[in-house]
């Protein structure tokens, strides 16, 4: 089986609302390679910052930078119509959907791989299947929660896990229509 061409993203968040996304990480496999890397600082639609300590990014960061609204046109050919891959899909797909929503935006429908179901079908015999344990089970270098660095890490499992056990991307994949 062939690897589906696809986009790993990562979302990290402000705070517990889901429409609170400061920074989007992407990248663009096609043919089984990497073929593009992208990422945006991204203006929350309010200043509450709760997650610094866990990703480093504050309000002064991103208060200069454009909401997800005015960065759609950018983002939106990396998304729209694209299988989108992250680690434990559901949280990043759930963030998009809140910023669809919240935005008024394009809807978005497709196929999904989350690469914490591929890398449990892979290597059952990781401890946990956490980022930062199969990145370094497969010496992927990983900034953890930088946007950018997981949404590569996510990008190599998927690609690493497809080398390693052929169909096991695809028989992952899911539907998602959204909310």
């Amino acid at each position: 089986m062939q690897l589906p061409d696809f986009t790993a993203i990562d979302f990290e968040t402000a705070n517990p609302s889901m429409d609170s996304a400061c920074q989007l990480g992407l990248v663009v496999v096609s043919g089984g390679e990497i073929v593009g890397r992208r990422t945006w600082m991204i203006r929350p639609p309010m200043e509450r910052f709760d997650f610094t300590y866990i990703h480093g990014i504050s309000w002064r960061d991103v208060a200069d930078a454009p909401d997800f609204r005015e960065l759609w046109p950018e983002i939106r050919p990396y998304l729209a119509e694209q299988v989108i891959a992250a680690h434990n899909v559901s949280f990043d797909i759930n963030v998009f959907f809140a910023l669809i929503k919240r935005y008024r935006i394009d809807y978005w429908h497709g196929r999904t791989i989350d690469s914490v179901t591929v890398s449990r079908r892979t290597w059952p015999h990781l401890v946990n299947h956490q980022l930062q344990t199969v990145a370094a089970h497969l010496c992927i270098p990983l900034d953890h929660h930088d946007a950018a660095s997981d949404a590569n890490a996510c990008a190599e499992i998927i690609r690493r896990a497809e080398q390693e056990q052929a169909g096991v991307v695809k028989k992952a994949m899911r539907w998602y229509g959204g909310k």
